[in-house]
């Protein structure tokens, strides 16, 4: 027995060596460092819809294309015809092929009402009205799970939770879940990210076709909501 004691030691000293999980002041730190490094962004996603109410959850993919905070821009990939471009002063949907789309006029978003959380935004913002928390995680392989628990009461009206999966050597998101306070959830996750290089004329030059049917909403959350 007493030649395997120094090996066991060892496997004991090499997990007491290991690192844990940052604390929040250092992720959120890091994370905002990180986050002002990016100029552009582009990543393949997976938005996951899960509704309360119905067993199988709604899955649509496509590419994912963020300026700084100028937008977010999703191009979505057949069958849905669908793009949405979000800026700080309006929400557009369009459908190419069906040639028509919907335009609402915002005015300046406040940080802690933008829809895709987590996305262009500063931890260290979020933090003003969610209780940051983080942890180690296994669901998502190298990353760091930061759950974000609503502290308005506003906020905690709409949400349950956010949990914001975060690279541990990029310390950019990987993943977003929202968990809203009638349990459905929305879940996106971004494959390979490019990171400052230059995004495609097309996207930054996003404009709908002169002509084009519009109407004075968004309902692209809406239109997905339980009967």
């Amino acid at each position: 027995m007493k030649r395997f004691v120094p090996v066991f030691l060892l496997s004991i000293a090499l997990l007491a060596a290991q690192p844990g999980p940052p604390s929040v002041k250092e992720l959120v730190e890091r994370f905002d460092a990180a986050q002002a490094k990016v100029t552009s962004l582009q990543a393949p996603f997976t938005l996951t819809i899960r509704r309360a109410l119905l067993r199988t959850p709604t899955v649509t993919k496509g590419t994912l294309y963020l300026q700084s905070s100028d937008f977010v821009h999703f191009g979505f990939a057949p069958p849905e015809d669908l793009i949405l471009h979000l800026t700080v002063k309006e929400l557009i949907s369009y459908s190419p092929g069906a040639g028509e789309g919907e335009l609402l006029k915002i005015g300046m978003i406040r940080n802690h009402d933008r829809r895709f959380l987590g996305l262009g935004q500063k931890l260290s913002e979020l933090s003003d009205y969610f209780q940051l928390s983080v942890s180690e995680d296994k669901e998502v392989p190298g990353c760091y799970l930061a759950t974000l628990l609503p502290s308005s009461y506003n906020l905690r009206k709409r949400f349950k939770v956010l949990y914001l999966w975060i690279d541990r050597d990029k310390y950019l998101p990987k993943q977003v879940t929202w968990v809203e306070r009638s349990g459905d959830t929305w879940q996106l996750e971004l494959g390979n990210l490019q990171v400052n290089q230059q995004l495609p004329a097309a996207v930054t030059g996003f404009k709908v076709p002169a002509g084009t049917p519009m109407r004075s909403e968004f309902s692209f959350f809406a239109t997905r909501k339980s009967k």
